[in-house]
């Protein structure tokens, strides 16, 4: 990829990330990137086949820049990191309002599960690394199923981001991973 490919590449993917800011993911158009961009509808179009995969690949490369996949050796090393930075990009505003945006809008007529789906079946699929690792140390129970793990640790998380603007501390990201930790343990 040339340096013009990247740049014009990076542009789009920063002008979709504020696109499906302003409008959500069930208003979120091409063109509007485009426009943003400042560069044509067709190269836009010929990138990304569909606007969903532009939405993924927007809100998974801002994920990416905000949250590491964490590997301190144990369980409860990793939930505890993995909750502080999901935490992190939680208090950023634009990690906040992407959290509030793929919630979806029962009333709105143009709903698009997919996208949703594909940008959580992404994250799920890159967390799952710390429930096989803790699997394979012999930190995790045998009946505990990792998606349920997940949601017990970034359910609370999220939950606290809708409801709330105020930042969401460590301390409480320690306390939801210590519960979490204490639950899918063996005895």
């Amino acid at each position: 990829m040339s340096d013009t490919e990247a740049a014009q590449r990076a542009a789009a993917i920063d002008a979709a990330l504020a696109e499906v800011q302003q409008w959500g993911v069930d208003r979120f158009r091409l063109e509007g990137v485009a426009q943003r961009a400042k560069l044509s509808p067709d190269y836009v179009r010929r990138t990304w086949a569909t606007e969903q995969e532009l939405i993924a690949e927007a809100l998974l490369h801002y994920s990416k820049t905000m949250m590491t996949l964490p590997d301190t050796g144990s369980l409860h090393g990793d939930l505890v990191e993995l909750a502080l930075a999901l935490a992190g990009y939680l208090n950023e505003p634009v990690g906040r309002r992407i959290s509030r945006m793929l919630v979806i809008d029962s009333r709105s007529e143009a709903v698009d599960p997919n996208t949703r789906g594909h940008f959580w079946s992404v994250r799920r699929d890159m967390v799952e690394c710390i429930f096989r690792r803790a699997s394979e140390r012999g930190e995790l129970r045998s009946d505990v199923k990792p998606i349920v793990a997940l949601q017990l640790l970034t359910s609370p998380l999220h939950t606290f981001a809708l409801y709330s603007n105020d930042p969401i501390s460590p301390e409480y990201c320690r306390t939801i991973a210590d519960l979490v930790t204490r639950a899918i343990s063996p005895d």
